[in-house]
């Protein structure tokens, strides 16, 4: 058995293929998993879960997600940058389990600390400081007391300042990416030998010196034309790449993941179960 970790999807109406995607990865790839991990930026946005009310896009996902979780499979959600108003309703609904940012436990024998990732991003200090703002408790019942088309019309001028900013620096910019420091720091805190986060864009493998002793960080990818897991069992861990197995001509454009990162790069496999899969 495996355990599976996704961030990133930013599902919304106007990416239907990275929906069908998904909805497609639950019933294949995620169907045996022992439980899932979705790590934040699940969906482009959330303004609320009043939403639901008149947004058919979400509610089908989150019937999925529902139908999901009665297999009896655990779905465990992290907030994101995108989706942290996402509350309640939205977990009795789907039947998820709301996780703090961070969230340390123990999976196959290793100390495991999860995080979405924007927390590490410590070089943009005007989005942390904006971060600390809008999760307020005060600020964040404010903003959900205002009407829908108000809280849209605001989360509308946020984003196109966020796109000025990314004319300003480039995506590959350090400052969106996480420090060393703030790495170093949340796996000494947590005493964690493996540390999961999304945020980034930046798939892939790392391996992270902490007061003399090693760890590893796994970045897990955005979702577009194809998909990003990772798959974590006592044995092994495997970032791997998820594509639509619906091959109809046009479903798919081969053209848009020719320049994917290479997956079969982030597998490690090990000669037994009881060696140290992070040494």
């Amino acid at each position: 058995m495996s355990t599976f970790f996704i961030s990133d999807l930013h599902l919304s109406q106007s990416r239907p293929e990275t929906t069908d995607l998904f909805l497609n990865f639950l019933k294949q790839e995620a169907s045996d998993a022992e439980a899932l991990y979705i790590l934040g930026d699940f969906f482009e946005v959330w303004l609320g879960d009043d939403i639901l009310k008149q947004n058919s896009h979400d509610n089908r996902i989150i019937t999925a997600l529902a139908d999901y979780t009665k297999t009896g499979i655990p779905v465990y959600f992290m907030h994101g940058n995108r989706d942290f108003l996402i509350g309640p309703q939205f977990a009795k609904m789907s039947g998820c389990k709301i996780l703090p940012d961070p969230f340390s436990l123990e999976l196959y024998g290793q100390k495991v600390v999860l995080t979405h990732g924007d927390l590490l991003c410590t070089l943009d200090q005007s989005y942390q400081r904006f971060r600390r703002f809008v999760r307020h408790p005060i600020i964040k019942k404010i903003f959900l007391s205002l009407p829908l088309s108000l809280r849209c019309n605001i989360a509308n001028r946020i984003r196109a300042k966020s796109r000025q900013q990314f004319k300003i620096n480039s995506p590959s910019h350090p400052k969106y990416d996480v420090t060393l420091d703030a790495v170093q720091e949340i796996l000494r805190q947590y005493n964690a030998e493996l540390l999961i986060h999304g945020h980034t864009h930046r798939p892939g493998i790392h391996t992270v010196s902490v007061d003399g002793h090693v760890a590893k960080r796994i970045v897990l990818g955005e979702w577009l034309k194809t998909g990003s897991m990772l798959e974590l069992s006592a044995s092994r861990f495997e970032l791997k790449q998820i594509t639509p197995t619906q091959w109809e001509p046009g479903f798919f454009d081969f053209e848009a993941i020719k320049d994917y990162p290479d997956f079969s790069q982030y597998r490690h496999e090990f000669k037994n179960p009881s060696e140290d899969p992070l040494q």
